[in-house]
């Protein structure tokens, strides 16, 4: 498969990740990769998202925070 463009190396990503792609392809792809610094970006994000994500997760939210969104969904409520 060619890799002519981004969008073609955006379509290939979630297979590359996955270790689905010949070593044609894998070769054309890292070769866009390191010749494109938006794409090289994109890859960057994409791969540190699930640990981001994780680390979102764990974050406690401040007890004032929560009593402040609380009060402000109920009261949310009760004008609709």
């Amino acid at each position: 498969m060619p890799v002519d463009s981004c969008k073609d190396a955006i379509e290939l990503l979630l297979g590359y990740l996955d270790g689905e792609l010949g070593p044609d392809v894998v070769s054309k792809l890292e070769q866009h990769f390191g010749g494109c610094a938006p794409c090289e970006e994109f890859l960057k994000a994409y791969r540190a998202t699930p640990q981001l994500c994780k680390k979102a997760l764990a974050a406690k939210m401040p007890q004032a925070m929560a009593d402040s969104l609380t009060g402000f969904l109920r009261g949310a409520l009760k004008k609709s």
